[in-house]
């Protein structure tokens, strides 16, 4: 098996063809065996050997140990108490794998953990899609902690957050405890419990190591929602959709995936919060289907200290607005491009992944509360969420088709005189508000001055170009032709000037910061 140059995601999911007997061989071989030795070091001094019927270092063990006895025992407590409802799944499957010609039939193991959901009565089993997936109700069993076995009675499975809920059969069986994921603190102790390399009922220690983490490898395989618990409790193939708990016995997690460059754990382990897969739990059992609340914005991934600094803020935190599709609600609530959204619906938001996250659970069609990030003060704003799979990111209309000599299509003399226009530095501006974005193909949230036209020699000729909208000029925020006009007037040397633009591309508003010279 050889081993990874650099370090790949990979989903701790063990498989039949997976060689424990190679694994084993690269994990126990001596370091001399990959060119390190052990370093050359003086003879220890000799010790003098204690005599066997002293007995006062096991006496100042047991004290010490009593300073940590409660501790230990709580361990031993939470993993008495959550290890009856983890289980081990076996699945059989069909199809191919790493890279064979035919189809064949093989086993795909994990873990899963019995929970009792809110929607509906009975036991269910959440783990990870990609454990289950493909597999009939038939082909998948279910190994309880007591030795037993069954099979689930049906199966609900949902790709975008590499969730799967399986129905048991059985009533009597003991039930984890959910805590609350929001809660959980970076740092805090927690345990992983699943079935590593086939090793049912393994438990390992650690602790959250971080909040919001994201992972692209898992992004082009088609989990949406992410923002990941990230832990250093020890995770390898064979624990996907096992808990990770706190210690108060409550599940906090579903382990998910390993950053790894040898296929073990190296302490970077990654769990999907619990908040997330007991709403998609909910939701697949009471409807089939997940349906996931939407703004109909995208979010900017490189949020960086400088940029955060430059906006206001202390540093990086909450939403960057990205850009804001056409008739969307985010849209109509008036948020603008190069907003940040600090909270949603009186929760802080950490990160994008995690206002994707608080988005896709909020109920759809109802109003939510909005704090966001603008001019350097925090403004409150209310936003109906709209249905991701229906569409809450409505088609962008067309800009309007330029002209041969570089001109668009603007407005009329008449409006253009009410409106209001301005000449600068060879640009050619127009006021643009809600009553004649239309005219330019622009949505009617937008504010500022419309680029109408570049002359080829103008000193800006390389940063703009028509429909390019101007809404402020260093720290001036401009919303007409003529301000954007007199603060570049009275800026003619355009030293270190900087310049907030709204820009049309692919159909979508991008934020841009043009910086003279």
């Amino acid at each position: 098996m050889k081993r990874a140059e650099s370090p790949a995601l990979l989903i701790a999911t063990l498989a039949l063809g997976l060689s424990l007997g190679a694994w084993l061989d690269r994990a126990v071989r001596p370091l001399s065996a990959g060119g390190v030795g052990e370093p050359s070091r003086a003879p220890a001094e000799p010790v003098a050997p204690r005599p066997v019927d002293d007995q006062s270092v096991y006496a100042r063990l047991d004290q010490q140990y009593s300073l940590i006895r409660e501790v230990d025992r709580t361990f031993e407590l939470v993993a008495k108490s959550v290890s009856p409802s983890v289980v081990h799944i076996v699945a059989v499957k069909t199809g191919k794998r790493n890279g064979e010609r035919r189809d064949h039939e093989f086993e795909e193991t994990g873990s899963g953990v019995i929970v009792r959901a809110d929607a509906a009565d009975g036991l269910y089993v959440l783990t990870n899609n990609h454990v289950v997936s493909g597999a009939t109700p038939e082909e998948v069993s279910i190994f309880l902690h007591d030795g037993r076995s069954l099979r689930p009675s049906k199966i609900w499975t949902d790709s975008r957050a590499d969730i799967a809920v399986l129905e048991l059969p059985a009533k009597d069986l003991p039930a984890a405890r959910m805590g609350d994921s929001d809660r959980v603190a970076v740092g805090s102790w927690v345990l992983a419990v699943g079935s590593p390399f086939g090793l049912t009922h393994s438990v390992s220690q650690g602790i959250i190591s971080g909040r919001g983490r994201h992972e692209a490898d898992l992004e082009l395989a088609g989990v949406e929602n992410q923002d990941f618990l990230q832990t250093d409790a020890a995770i390898n193939p064979g624990n996907s959709g096992g808990p990770l708990v706190n210690l108060k016995g409550e599940v906090v997690g579903l382990n998910i995936a390993i950053l790894s460059n040898g296929g073990g754990s190296e302490g970077v382990g990654f769990s999907i919060p619990v908040n997330l897969a007991r709403w998609i739990m909910n939701q697949l059992i009471t409807k089939g289907r997940v349906s996931r609340g939407a703004l109909g914005v995208k979010l900017q991934p490189n949020f960086e200290a400088e940029t955060a600094r430059a906006l206001g803020l202390d540093r990086p935190r909450g939403a960057w607005i990205d850009s804001v599709d056409r008739s969307s609600p985010a849209a109509k609530a008036g948020i603008r491009v190069g907003d940040v959204v600090l909270r949603f619906n009186e929760t802080e938001v950490f990160d994008l992944n995690h206002l994707i996250n608080l988005v896709s659970m909020a109920p759809i069609g109802k109003p939510a509360d909005l704090v966001i990030w603008r001019d350097r003060r925090e403004i409150a704003l209310r936003i109906v969420v709209g249905d991701k799979d229906a569409g809450a990111k409505a088609p962008a209309a067309e800009p309007a088709p330029a002209r041969g000599d570089g001109m668009i299509r603007r407005p009329s003399r008449t409006d253009a005189a009410q409106e209001g226009t301005g000449t600068v530095l060879g640009l050619e501006l127009a006021t643009l508000n809600g009553k004649n974005a239309g005219m330019f193909g622009l949505p009617e949230s937008m504010q500022g001055a419309v680029v109408t036209k570049v002359e080829p020699d103008s000193p800006l000729a390389t940063y703009f170009r028509p429909l390019d909208v101007v809404h402020r000029v260093g720290e001036l925020e401009v919303r007409s032709a003529e301000a954007a006009a007199a603060a570049l007037s009275a800026r003619s040397d355009v030293e270190h000037l900087r310049i907030g633009v709204h820009r049309i591309a692919d159909g979508m508003i991008h934020s841009l910061e043009v910086r003279l010279p």
